[in-house]
């Protein structure tokens, strides 16, 4: 691309790149003098969009990011896999409509209509296409922020939180993870 001299602005590129004593209007590819990375954008996403209204309780009718505040993953659907992910920028997978039936609520993906649930070994999965018990959920507010997500197993509700290896999401008896809200 060739671009004429008088608009280049010699602080964004490296002096060697351009020549500005030359008789010729124009010069060669321009090198900039910085760079930044896809992750740089991706960090100042997640602090720019996820910082208004992050506890939001979620409600019906409405889509959201759910967000494990410690690690700053979001629930994502990664080729079939249900787990924390980093922002993956366009290719989704992270935001879950909230729905309701019969006083539980639901999340759903927007794309694929497939519901977050739990599986019989205690596992977090998004696999079904209705909205049946596996997949209702109660929330709680958490009194540090955030909300627990809660499922009926048996006679008892079980919390959502993250496993061991940083990505999985299982059911669990103890604290269980304060997830953000953020409505998108």
């Amino acid at each position: 691309m060739m671009q004429e001299a008088k608009d280049v602005d010699p602080d964004l590129y490296d002096s060697a790149s351009i020549d500005f004593t030359a008789d010729s209007t124009t010069v060669g590819d321009l090198t900039p003098t910085h760079s930044v990375s896809m992750a740089d954008e991706f960090e100042d996403y997640l602090d720019s969009s996820l910082s208004d209204d992050i506890t939001s309780a979620p409600w019906p009718g409405n889509t959201y990011i759910i967000r494990d505040p410690d690690s700053r993953q979001q629930v994502t659907l990664v080729r079939g896999q249900l787990r924390l992910a980093r922002h993956l920028g366009n290719q989704g997978g992270y935001h879950w409509e909230c729905i309701e039936k019969d006083g539980w609520l639901g999340f759903r993906s927007p794309s694929d209509h497939l519901h977050i649930g739990h599986d019989n070994r205690r596992n977090f999965i998004a696999t079904a296409k209705d909205h049946r018990p596996w997949e209702y959920f109660n929330t709680r507010a958490h009194p540090k922020g955030g909300h627990i997500l809660l499922v009926v197993h048996g006679w008892q509700q079980w919390k959502m939180t993250i496993a061991k290896d940083g990505h999985s999401l299982i059911e669990t008896l103890d604290e269980g993870t304060a997830w953000e809200f953020k409505k998108v």
